[in-house]
């Protein structure tokens, strides 16, 4: 039997952000036993590519969309878009090459021309789409792109929390560092005896963190870490501030009670939906008095389990039921 080819088109950079690209990765983990899967990028950090490669995927740099049309997709692979530059129309040329299509989405904000539509933000529903009507839908955090060792802990409640110990991550680049605004803002809370930072590859202001962090002896701070030391790290402690993000979705797998708000458009569907399910505190755009207030109330957040690690095989099924249709939507 010939394994189909996924290619995997999706960026990642200090401006637009890492989300796409680790999100994308948890869905290549999910498939890897059934699709040959590369990755195509016009701009990926090197830790990022460097993870992709450990994973066992291959990765490609183009520095022309036209070079992805003409010398990377083929006639019946799927093609598998992560970003919000790809309008209807580069939708359309992946359809004309003769591809089958799945699109990552979390805004619904544009046309799409998909055969398939994964968003796992909670409190989505087909109907908030212009897509065509043979699409299918995976929707919620039944179908959340997560890494495997978050799956893992989602399944089998891995957790052993510290009540006294606070993690703060606010993801790959936090353009505007909230991680700074949250960290002050628990400093001066004064009730956590440690608090565990994390920043990312693409972080640009550890010259302004670090004369924080090194004048406090409870600060452990951690950059650019690998999947199992997340898993660790966020295992080790019950409260945890963190973005309506995909990190949001790895915090709730790991039974924390999290403390979210947005400071981007793109995280509102997810902070609305988790909001609305009472399974995080608001912390509103994270300013210090918005923080402080969510500091008081999180004690009495009682966790609930919405994600329950089963996503793979879930979206592993949908994508076969992609390869067994015997027509493309054109």
């Amino acid at each position: 039997m010939i394994t189909t080819d996924i290619f995997i088109r999706a960026d990642g950079s200090r401006e637009i952000g890492l989300g796409h690209l680790v999100r994308s990765l948890s869905l290549a983990h999910m498939l890897k036993d059934d699709f040959n899967i590369r990755f195509i990028s016009k701009e990926i950090p090197e830790s990022i590519r460097s993870e992709i490669s450990n994973s066992g995927f291959q990765s490609e740099i183009i520095e022309s969309e036209a070079l992805f049309f003409e010398d990377k997709i083929h006639k019946d692979a799927v093609v598998v878009l992560d970003g919000y530059h790809f309008d209807e129309a580069y939708q359309n040329q992946i359809k004309k090459a003769g591809c089958k299509l799945a699109c990552i989405d979390d805004i619904y904000e544009r046309k799409f021309s998909a055969d398939l539509i994964i968003n796992h933000a909670p409190g989505v529903v087909k109907e908030n789409y212009d897509a065509r009507p043979e699409t299918i839908f995976a929707l919620g955090p039944d179908y959340a792109l997560l890494r495997p060792a978050f799956l893992e802990v989602a399944e089998n409640k891995l957790t052993k929390l510290q009540k006294d110990t606070l993690f703060i991550c606010f993801g790959g680049a936090d353009v505007q560092n909230k991680t700074k605004v949250a960290l002050e803002t628990a400093l001066n809370f004064g009730k956590f005896k440690n608090i565990i930072i994390i920043t990312g590859s693409a972080y640009s202001y550890l010259k302004e963190l670090m004369p924080l962090v090194e004048s406090h002896t409870n600060i452990e701070h951690h950059h650019s870490v690998v999947e199992k030391d997340m898993v660790r790290l966020m295992t080790e402690v019950e409260t945890a501030i963190v973005p309506a993000s995909g990190i949001l979705f790895e915090a709730l797998a790991a039974g924390n009670k999290v403390i979210s708000g947005t400071y981007t458009n793109n995280q509102k569907q997810v902070y609305n939906g988790f909001k609305k399910l009472g399974a995080i505190i608001d912390a509103g755009h994270f300013e210090p008095e918005q923080i402080h207030l969510a500091l008081l109330q999180v004690q009495d957040l009682k966790t609930k389990q919405l994600i329950d690690g089963k996503s793979p095989e879930r979206i592993r099924n949908l994508f076969k039921k992609l390869i067994r249709e015997k027509t493309f939507l054109r």
